[in-house]
């Protein structure tokens, strides 16, 4: 066997060893938006309104006001930043209006519920992301 084979052959395995990451999406998937609307109505829209921003029915007796979600990409330079929308969601990303790390964040109580319509967490959280993105001002 050669050197240049010796040297290969273990990049290669830890090439397929590796998990695949998955590339964030290029733009919000119209379907995944529909289903998200869906969820976020159920779920968000009492504090960030149903337009998303931040004037939902109990905004006003909030602590903290909620974030407008129409206005995430134009505070990072025109780029959704999908995946920490997902971390805020879940809990993964400290939010200060979802609270601290006692009480419940919105991972945790889909992970404790029916009724999100999807078929795993992680996608109820995604759906809810590609619909923030679709509203984007």
């Amino acid at each position: 066997m050669s050197t240049t084979k010796k040297v290969l052959s273990p990049i290669l395995v830890l090439a397929v060893a590796l998990p695949v990451v998955a590339a964030p999406p290029d733009r919000p998937d119209p379907v995944a938006a529909s289903a998200g609307k869906v969820v976020y109505r159920r779920y968000c829209a009492s504090c960030h309104g149903e337009a998303g921003r931040g004037d939902g029915p109990i905004a006003a007796d909030l602590r903290v006001r909620p974030t407008d979600l129409t206005r995430l990409a134009a505070r990072t330079q025109g780029r959704f930043p999908f995946a920490t929308v997902v971390e805020s969601i879940d809990g993964r990303k400290a939010t200060r209006g979802h609270g601290t790390a006692d009480m419940p964040v919105w991972g945790e109580v889909f992970r404790r519920t029916a009724g999100t319509e999807a078929p795993t967490i992680e996608a109820a959280e995604q759906r809810i992301a590609h619909y923030l993105w679709s509203i984007q001002r």
